[in-house]
């Protein structure tokens, strides 16, 4: 924990932080992203992009997305992936970086979600000491020994032994002086009526989960003899959601970014197993169907995937689950068929990692899969068909690209024998939306837009055309407030350093940023001598405004000197415009 006193406050640690990191490393490891001239591309984690919209520019060290508008610095693209507020994004980057943060300058958040982080490593360390270096630990120790694990794996995975005592770690977590309240917040710990506190995960072998930073969000407990139920989760917690996070991801990444493709199966053993034989590029969901969140977490990474179902309804059931939403994600993953009766734990076992790579040569497109099982379930009648078809509907409808669409018809159509018009008269109405810009909240003026643009291409000119009253021309909010935090640049600043708390502001400025400036085709200091002049003009058009209402005021009032002498000087002013 940073001293209370010490450490710098959110300001100056956000400035440390975009020194200090390169916002193309901090992207790449949630984003597929290749070099494309002076910036990366890759398809938005924030959207279902489709083809590459999401840029970053490791000059400026900024990203925006041109489909859905998402853009910032580093800071905002920690926030908006990970859902915090801007403090809390402020202090996990900068204890990554090594940047210490004053206690006082934290929100009370973000203090609490490293608190909860910090009971959850807390009770994986109790864990892993009772399954590693205690005798209650024995079962346990001899359960992973008959599932074929070995010791290196587990303790690489973090794996535990939570006891049968209902106060083991409430034991252990008061005698270390924690906050048991928080401790049941972060899932480790039920209350009582009473206001008292005993274990959640009892007789049971853990898995930690990790985040994508490596931090232990929640556990996952498999029950050691009889008892139900046979595996037990964290609940959802303020730094637990399991459907955006993935177990193994964190200790797996690295291979599957490396090797382009990767596998996902369904339990904690699965993939334990297929890693302690050698299977390193392999992730495993957490009970639950895959999510979109999920899906772009695996599409960050690489963009083959195979998925390990089993070739029987329930296989079936998955499939036709979690085809839309790899669909919908622009990934397309073949389906790895284990021979009956085999998982992949126990596949690995007997054949070995090379085997189970060699599984990829027979892996069969996802709706081919589909087909395969649906035409077990539905006879070859016209009505049979009819109920086939309405199962694949929903992938078809994931499918935006109009050519895969095609594709996709033209073979579903020969497996089924009917022409490919009747299927697309039952697809009739299946939307094609191209992804494009979001609206924006407000209307922008053309004019103004242009005008904040060349002065954040050209920050050289604003104090001019700030004498010139550009702040009283701007109407939009979000561009007036752009220039107001301009204007008050130190000399050397670029927009570029802006240290900004709103996205919407940080998504503005990094699209203008990633845009060619306006009128680049001639130079800038005559482009903005012709802006001072049209400042100067609308400058005496308000002036020539007011004057008119002044002279209908005193017209009005029986003030007729003053009357004249201002339209003498409306006249002299109307003169010179």
């Amino acid at each position: 924990m940073p001293p209370k006193g010490g450490g710098v406050g959110l300001k100056e640690a956000a400035r440390q932080i975009k020194e200090t990191a390169n916002i193309v490393d901090v992207v790449a490891e949630h984003v597929n992203l290749r070099r494309s001239g002076r910036n990366y591309i890759g398809l938005c984690p924030f959207h279902e992009d489709r083809k590459p919209s999401f840029v970053v520019s490791e000059e400026r060290q900024i990203f925006h997305c041109f489909g859905c508008g998402a853009g910032g610095d580093v800071i905002a693209f920690y926030m908006k992936f990970h859902n915090l507020t801007f403090g809390e994004a402020v202090q996990e980057l900068a204890r990554r970086f090594g940047i210490p943060l004053s206690l006082e300058k934290i929100e009370p958040s973000s203090e609490r979600r490293t608190a909860l982080f910090e009971l959850n490593e807390k009770a994986k360390r109790f864990y892993e000491h009772l399954l590693w270096g205690a005798k209650a630990g024995e079962e346990a120790r001899a359960y992973l020994a008959s599932r074929g694990l070995s010791e290196k794996t587990a303790r690489l995975f973090g794996l535990g032994f939570a006891p049968t005592s209902f106060d083991s770690l409430t034991s252990h977590l008061r005698l270390a002086g924690a906050d048991l309240a928080l401790a049941a917040e972060a899932g480790l710990l039920v209350p009582r009526e009473d206001g008292s506190f005993y274990d959640r995960f009892r007789n049971r072998l853990m898995f930690p989960i990790f985040d994508s930073n490596h931090r232990v969000a929640g556990f996952g407990g498999r029950i050691l003899g009889d008892g139900e139920p046979k595996y037990l989760n964290t609940p959802e917690t303020p730094v637990y959601h399991k459907g955006s996070i993935l177990y193994g991801l964190a200790q797996t990444k690295g291979a599957i970014r490396a090797a382009g493709f990767g596998f996902v199966v369904e339990g904690y053993f699965d993939l334990l197993s297929l890693y302690d034989k050698g299977v390193k590029e392999v992730v495993a969901t957490l009970g639950t169907a895959l999510t979109p969140q999920q899906v772009r977490l695996l599409r960050g990474l690489a963009a083959e995937w195979y998925l390990v179902f089993d070739a029987d309804e329930a296989g079936l059931k998955a499939a036709l689950r979690a085809a839309p939403v790899f669909l919908n994600a622009n990934l397309f993953p073949k389906v790895v068929v284990l021979p009956e009766g085999e998982d992949p734990d126990s596949f690995v076992c007997q054949a070995g990692a090379g085997s189970f790579y060699a599984l990829r040569e027979q892996a069969k497109d996802i709706f081919d899969f589909m087909l395969d099982l649906l035409s077990q379930r539905y006879p070859a009648t016209p009505e049979g068909k009819l109920a086939l078809f309405k199962e694949l509907k929903p992938a078809f409808e994931a499918l935006k690209d109009q050519m895969l669409l095609e594709l996709q018809l033209v073979r579903v159509a020969e497996r089924l024998k009917v022409s490919e018009s009747a299927l697309r008269a039952a697809l009739k109405g299946v939307a094609k939306p191209v992804v494009g810009r979001s609206a924006p909240k407000e209307a922008r003026s053309y004019s103004e837009r242009t005008l904040v643009e060349f002065v954040i291409h050209y920050p050289e000119y604003l104090s001019d055309f700030l004498k010139l009253g550009l702040l009283r021309h701007l109407r939009d909010a979000r561009l007036k407030a752009l220039v107001e935090i301009l204007s008050g640049f130190k000399d050397g600043c670029t927009p570029a350093d802006l240290t900004l708390e709103d996205l919407e502001l940080q998504a503005l400025l990094s699209e203008i940023l990633l845009s060619p400036p306006p009128f680049e085709e001639f130079p800038p200091e005559r482009v903005a001598e012709e802006i001072k002049r049209w400042l100067a003009r609308q400058e005496q058009k308000e002036k020539l405004v007011s004057l008119l209402e002044a002279i209908k005021e005193a017209e009005a009032s029986g003030r007729e000197e003053e009357a004249l002498r201002l339209l003498r000087k409306y006249q002299e002013l109307r003169c010179q415009c």
